[in-house]
């Protein structure tokens, strides 16, 4: 019996996902690393905002994510539940290479939210994790 490609893909992905599974845990630490910098650096510069516009490539090369070569980079600027972002992001990097996508979720920053913060209190809050400076924020747990 032959299965329509997207079937195909979905099994592929669920494959490479039980084997790679143990495997990557280092590297999906790198991963949130690099992408929390990565929101980090558009949410407090306007030149890193206009790259991630201009060419994401570069921004992601720029914080240590490498992205599998004929794979298209699509940006979501939309501002999904701050809890679900780094799952979400994780699951679209790791499937990036059976795909041939990866969406690159970089949110708004909440404008009432909005005000100066370190860089580790931006890291904190892009991994959902919280920040002390927010109270109320949305944590994984």
């Amino acid at each position: 019996m032959r299965f329509a490609p997207a079937v195909r893909r979905q099994r592929a992905v669920r494959k490479l996902r039980a084997e790679d599974r143990a495997m990557h845990s280092t590297e999906r630490t790198a991963f949130a690393s690099g992408y929390s910098a990565l929101v980090a650096a558009v949410w407090s510069d306007p030149g890193r905002e206009r790259l991630l516009a201009q060419d994401p490539r570069v921004l992601l090369a720029e914080h240590g994510i490498r992205v599998p070569v004929g794979t298209a980079v699509v940006v979501v600027r939309d501002r999904p539940a701050v809890s679900e972002v780094m799952a979400a992001q994780i699951r679209s990097w790791e499937e990036a290479a059976v795909s041939g996508r990866l969406t690159l979720f970089v949110p708004h920053p909440d404008p009432l939210d909005a005000r100066d913060l370190a860089e580790e209190e931006l890291d904190a809050l892009v991994a959902g994790v919280g920040t002390p400076g927010f109270p109320g924020f949305p944590g994984i747990g």
